[in-house]
Parts: structure tokens; C-alpha cells; sequence
């Protein structure tokens, strides 16, 4: 027990007084609190997800390397000797291809090389070198050409960034709103607090000048229970604020808190601002900005945006396969000369000269295009019913709809607060003034009532009442003004016009 006192004395006799503006919470939050890291990093990684769609259009180098050793059985000695023909191959392989981000144009090149050595008689070149260069462009002019999976996707995810961009900013419009329903929770509390010091002030008074006209023999001795009963009740409701006020406070520090152990735990808040400050601007004029710059908005026209992409895409698998493909190919071949002499009169079976020779033999017939091959052909494909793309097609419309209509009634339901939190404006300006002037009308109640109480010419009864009405006064004034400051805090987070007021920024 009494470790648990010295614990909370040191706390108090530590904690330190920390006066805080509205806009130094709101600024402090967004610098500190766990949940805007945590948001952020979700906004941030859309830049990984970008680069990722990137990827669809890297270059990609394919390099093969094979060996191989086969017996077969030969049916003639043309083929093999004693019936079987034996061969080894080396084979080696150099790909390269690419996605081109234009018109769903691919280009695609590749060498292959062979070491071919064979058992069989009649090769004129033994062992000898095979080698093959090709160049392949296929180019889409139907399906495909306008847009593919691919650029959609890179489109969506270029997209993306900024959609999560806004609802970064959305996230931060409403941790802003809730940081200042908290700041403005402490300021009613801290008033209503203050209201409650001030009426068991007068409670206070009123004991001591009962007590003194009981003592001269002017009052009852019941008058005496009665305003010592009002100053139990005075007190009662004085620690009840004070335990609001602890509460308001440790829900701001929520806010403000770093970690679980900020050095901010342990202060006392005090707000410097008790009301808040709104712009000049009409609900219409509110209306229109907040219609054509709000992020909930800006979000729903890119996912808007990028599901008319993925209909398109859709739309597109429907057309027929129209692709036309150029390729050019060139080829080297080059060994070691086996004489075959005279098998044959009248025949020399001797291989040509040119092709005499090793690897950069025929690395050089490819060079220099001895052996060219060219080739263009057109591939058409032409669905005589395509029931998948047409499902895909009407499911795509009808996301791009909803989407559509989610938008629409975004926009009512911004309209729609702004003329709500207004009217509540507006509204608690008319209580503000009509419970400023009950305050001090019953200010003046209870100051006649006094003056009357000490003259002997009133009662602990009235001057209980005058005080109750005094607190009541003065709490609904708390209230009128708390309800002015949420609802202007309201009408910044619906307008969206919250971190211009506070000078925050999204990046």
C-alpha cells in the first residue's frame, strides 16, 4: 500500500504540465502514431507492385546446353556399318526474348549450335558443326493490339500509386477528425471540471456563512445538514469531472504516444484552444471543392479508370487472333572432310571446300548471311463462339457499374454531411448564445441570492437551487460548444479540407 503511494506521488511530483495546441496534436499524431506508419507503408508498396508489372516487359537470356549419345539399329550399310549407326551430339543454346510494351509486339532471337559426329560412312563431314541464327517478330493486329493483360495490368498498377495515395489521405482526414474529437473531449472536460471547482467553491461559501449564522443563533441547526449536503454533492460531482478529465486526457495521449512508454504518459495536458476556428467558406463552396478534390472521390474515378482497362482487356480476348510474324534465319555448317573417293563413278562425294572447317567456319556463314532464310506468315483464329470472354466481358461491366454507382453515392453522402455537420454548426451557435445568456442570468441569480442569504433574508433551499442552476447553466454551455467543435471538426473531414487547416502533409 504504501509502495503504491510513493509510486503515484512520484508520478505526480514528475509529471510536468504540457500545453498543446489543436494543431500541434494533430501534427504530433500524424508524426507519431503507430497507425499512420502502418498506413503508410500500404501506400508505399505500391511502388514495388509497380515495378513488378514491369517485369512483363523484361528482357529474358535463355542459354541450353545438351549432350547426347545414341545407338540405333540401321536397316542399310548407307546408314550404319554392322547395322547400327552411332552418334554424339553437343548442342548449345542462346535465347533472347522481350515483351515490347507497343502495340503487343514480341521479339524473340536465338542461336543454336550442334557437334554432330555419326558412325555413318557416307558423311561427307565427320565430325562437323551446325549453326542456326533466327529472328522471329510476331506483331498482333487484331487481338492484342490495343491492349493485353500485361499493359493493362502495368497501366492499373502505374494507377494504383495514387489511388492509394488518396486513401492514405483519406485514413489521415479521419484519424485528423479523431484527434481533435479527442482534443475538444478534453477541453469540455477540463471546463466542465472547471464549472465544478467553481460550484463547490460556492458551496463552500455557502457551509461557511451557514455555519457562522448557526453559531450566532440566525439559522437551524437543519439548515447546517442542508448545505453541508450541497457541499458533499459540490464535491462529489467535482471528482467525477476530475476523473473525465483523467479519462479525456489518457484518450488524447492515445493519439500522441509514440510507444507505450512516451515520456507524454506521465505529463497533464493542458488545451491552449478552447474554440474552433472555421473558414469563411459557404457549404456551397465547401460543396464544390469538396466534390472535385475529396480522395474518396479521386480514388473511385482510378478504380473507375482502371476497370474500364479490365473491360477492355476483357473485350479484347473476344476479337479473332489476327498475327502477323516476320522471321529471318540464317545458318552455317562447317567440318572435318571424310574422303568418300569414287563410291560412286562418275560422282565426287567429297564435301565443297566451303564448308571444310571448324566452329568459326560456320560462324562465319552466319555472319556474313551466306545461307539466309526469310519468312512472313499470317495467323488468323477466328472463334465461332466464345462463351468464356463473353461472361468475362458482362462481368467486367457490371463491376465497372457498381463502381459507378459507389462513386455516386459517395458524392450524396458528402453533400449530405456537409449540410449535416452546417446545420449542427449552426445549431449549437444558437445554443452557445442562448446558454451564454442563461449562465449569466443565473450568475446573477445566485449573486442576489447570496447577497440576500447573508442578510438573513434567504434560505439554504433557494440558495441550493441557485447554485444548481448555476452548474446546469454552465454545463450546458460546455456542451453547446463541445457540439460546435465536433461539428466543425465534422465539416473540415467531410470537405477534406482538414490537413490544408492543419498544414499536414500526405507524402
Amino acid at each position: 500500500m504504501r509502495l503504491a503511494l510513493y509510486l503515484l506521488l512520484t508520478t505526480r511530483l514528475l509529471s510536468a504540465e504540457t500545453k498543446i495546441t489543436l494543431r500541434e496534436a494533430v501534427q504530433r499524431a500524424i508524426a507519431n502514431n503507430p497507425e499512420v506508419i502502418a498506413e503508410r507503408t500500404q501506400f508505399q508498396a505500391a511502388q514495388p507492385a509497380l515495378n513488378a508489372a514491369k517485369g512483363a516487359f523484361d528482357p529474358i537470356l535463355g542459354l541450353k546446353g545438351e549432350w547426347r549419345q545414341a545407338t540405333t539399329p540401321a536397316t542399310s550399310i548407307l546408314q550404319g556399318v554392322n547395322g547400327r549407326l552411332d552418334e554424339r551430339n553437343w548442342n548449345q543454346s542462346l535465347g533472347f526474348r522481350q515483351r515490347l510494351p507497343w502495340l503487343g509486339v514480341q521479339f524473340e532471337s536465338a542461336i543454336e549450335n550442334s557437334r554432330i559426329a555419326t558412325s555413318n560412312p557416307f558423311t561427307s563431314l565427320n565430325p562437323y558443326y551446325q549453326l542456326t541464327q533466327r529472328n522471329t517478330l510476331t506483331i498482333p493486329l487484331w487481338r492484342n493490339n490495343k491492349t493485353d493483360e500485361f499493359r493493362t495490368e502495368l497501366k492499373i498498377r502505374s494507377r494504383e500509386r495514387n489511388t492509394l495515395r488518396f486513401d492514405f489521405e483519406s485514413r489521415l482526414l479521419d484519424l485528423v477528425n479523431r484527434v481533435e474529437g479527442a482534443y475538444w473531449g478534453l477541453v469540455a472536460a477540463t471546463e466542465a471540471h472547471n464549472a465544478a471547482q467553481e460550484v463547490e467553491r460556492y458551496a463552500k461559501e455557502s457551509l461557511a456563512s451557514t455555519e457562522r449564522q448557526v453559531k450566532e443563533g440566525e439559522m437551524a441547526q437543519a439548515d447546517l445538514a442542508g448545505a453541508r449536503g450541497q457541499m458533499n454533492r459540490a464535491a462529489e460531482n467535482r471528482a467525477n469531472a476530475y476523473g473525465t478529465k483523467l479519462e479525456a486526457q489518457a484518450q488524447l495521449k492515445s493519439f500522441l504516444a509514440a510507444t507505450a512508454t512516451d515520456p507524454i504518459w506521465p505529463d497533464t495536458l493542458t488545451p491552449v484552444e478552447t474554440k474552433s476556428r472555421l473558414a469563411t467558406n459557404t457549404p456551397a463552396e465547401l460543396t464544390q471543392q469538396a466534390l472535385a478534390t475529396h480522395p474518396d472521390l479521386q480514388a473511385f474515378n482510378l478504380r473507375l479508370e482502371s476497370q474500364r482497362d479490365q473491360t477492355a482487356v476483357a473485350a479484347e480476348a473476344a476479337k479473332p487472333l489476327v498475327d502477323l510474324q516476320f522471321s529471318h534465319s540464317r545458318q552455317g555448317l562447317a567440318g572435318s572432310s571424310v574422303p568418300q573417293g569414287n563410291l560412286f563413278p562418275g560422282f565426287n562425294l567429297d564435301a565443297p571446300p566451303q564448308l571444310i572447317g571448324g566452329f568459326q567456319r560456320a560462324g562465319n556463314q552466319v555472319w556474313r548471311n551466306n545461307y539466309p532464310t526469310y519468312q512472313a506468315s499470317l495467323l488468323i483464329e477466328v472463334p465461332l463462339r466464345n462463351r468464356t470472354a463473353e461472361g468475362r466481358i458482362a462481368q467486367q461491366r457490371l463491376l465497372e457499374t457498381r463502381i459507378a454507382a459507389q462513386r455516386k453515392q459517395a458524392e450524396i453522402q458528402l453533400v449530405t454531411g456537409i449540410e449535416q455537420a452546417w446545420a449542427r454548426i449552426e445549431a449549437a451557435r444558437e445554443r452557445i448564445a442562448s446558454s451564454d445568456a442563461a449562465l449569466q442570468s443565473s450568475d446573477e441569480r445566485l449573486q442576489s441570492e447570496f447577497r440576500l442569504f447573508r442578510e438573513g433574508q434567504s434560505n439554504n433551499l433557494n440558495l441550493n437551487t441557485r447554485q444548481n442552476e448555476l452548474a446546469e447553466s454552465r454545463q450546458l454551455l460546455v456542451n453547446a460548444w463541445r457540439t460546435y467543435n465536433l461539428a466543425a471538426a465534422d465539416l473540415r473531414r467531410i470537405s477534406a479540407t482538414s490537413l490544408i487547416t492543419f498544414e499536414v502533409t500526405v507524402e
